[in-house]
C-alpha cells in the first residue's frame, strides 16, 4: 500500500486495456492448441507438420499469458492488492480454456467426422467452455467481523478512483484506487483488480491487510460491515385492572 495518493494514469489504462486485448486474443491460440493437439490422433494427417504448428501455438499461447501478465503487472504497480494478480491468471486460463472448447467444437469439420463425433464433440466444447467461463464469475467473499489470524488487520476502504475501459467488460480489466486508514490511522492506498462489481467512486469496502508488513494488502471486499440491529423498545406492561 502507498503512503502517497495513487491515480489510474493513461499508462496504466493502456497497458490494462493492451492485457485485456491479449487475453482475449489468446482465445484463438486455445482453440488451435486443441484442434492440433487432437490431430495428431488422425492416422491420415502428417504427423510432422502438425506437431510443428502445435508447438507454434503453445509458444504463441505462452508468450500471450506472458506478456498480458506482466502489462497488468505495470497497470498495477508495486502498491496493489495480493489477489489481483491471481485474479488475472484465472481470466487467462478461462480465455484459453474457452478457446480450447471452441476448438473441440470446430475439430470434426475438420476432419469430415461422422455425425456422431459432431455430436460428441460438440457437447465436449460446450461443456468446457461453461468450465472455463467460471474463472469470470463475480467474488462472493463476505464482510469479516473479526481478523481471520492475528496478524491481519481489518479496515473500511473506499474507491477513490476506478477505470472500467472502453472496450466491453470481458475485453479490459477494471481497476480502481482505495483508500483506506490502517490501525495507525494513517492514510494508504492500493490498486485493486475489479473482482466484484459494482466498484465505482464512493463504492465502500474492507481491506485485509498484513499488521507485520502494512504495505501488504491482502483483498478488497466490496460492502459494509454489517451491525446488529438496534433493540425495538417494548411496549408498557397493560395494567391487570379495568
Amino acid at each position: 500500500m502507498s503512503l502517497q495518493p495513487l491515480r489510474i494514469t493513461g499508462g496504466t489504462k493502456f497497458a490494462a486495456g493492451l492485457a485485456g486485448i491479449l487475453t482475449t486474443t489468446s482465445m484463438a491460440a486455445g482453440c488451435a492448441i486443441t484442434a492440433l493437439a487432437l490431430l495428431t490422433t488422425v492416422p491420415s494427417e502428417p504427423l510432422s507438420s502438425t506437431l510443428l504448428f502445435l508447438a507454434l501455438a503453445l509458444l504463441t499461447s505462452g508468450a500471450f499469458v506472458a506478456v498480458s501478465h506482466l502489462l497488468v503487472r505495470i497497470a498495477l504497480g508495486r502498491h496493489r492488492t495480493g489477489g489481483s494478480l491471481t485474479r488475472f491468471f484465472r481470466y487467462q486460463l478461462g480465455a484459453l480454456g474457452v478457446g480450447g472448447g471452441l476448438g473441440l467444437g470446430f475439430f470434426p469439420a475438420m476432419i469430415e467426422a461422422d455425425p456422431i463425433w459432431w455430436v460428441v464433440s460438440i457437447a465436449a466444447g460446450i461443456a468446457l467452455c461453461g468450465v472455463s467461463l467460471l474463472a469470470f464469475r463475480r467474488a462472493r467473499y463476505r464482510i469479516l467481523d473479526r481478523p481471520p489470524r492475528s496478524h491481519i488487520g481489518l479496515a473500511e476502504a473506499v474507491v477513490v478512483d476506478y477505470w472500467s475501459g472502453a472496450m466491453p467488460r470481458g475485453a479490459a480489466p477494471s481497476l480502481t484506487v482505495i483508500r483506506f486508514a490502517d490501525e495507525s490511522g494513517r492514510a494508504r492506498w492500493a490498486r485493486h483488480l475489479v473482482a466484484q462489481p459494482p466498484s465505482m467512486l464512493g463504492t465502500m469496502g474492507q481491506v485485509q491487510y498484513d499488521r507485520r508488513r502494512p504495505e501488504r494488502v491482502l483483498r478488497f471486499t466490496v460492502g459494509h460491515r454489517r451491525s446488529a440491529p438496534p433493540p425495538v423498545p417494548q411496549p408498557p406492561n397493560p395494567p391487570f385492572w379495568p
